[in-house]
């Protein structure tokens, strides 16, 4: 990697990475709403939630599945 790489990349229209752009946090929140949306979950989510969850703790803490 160097300096102008992102650990999280954009991807261009064409799904191809862009190491040099950073993703944004409104392609995130559009592929969140995407998959709540497709879950059937009434009720809307933001980037947010996964500060105050579980999900902290099991990209943190839990034991990889083997």
């Amino acid at each position: 990697m160097v300096d102008e790489d992102f650990l999280f990349p954009a991807l261009g229209t064409n799904r191809v990475l862009q190491p040099g752009e950073l993703l944004s946090h409104d392609i995130v929140q559009k592929w969140i709403n995407k998959a709540v949306a497709g879950a059937g979950i009434p009720r809307t989510f933001s980037m947010h939630c996964y500060c105050h969850s579980r999900v902290q703790y099991r990209f943190m803490f839990a034991p990889v599945p083997q």
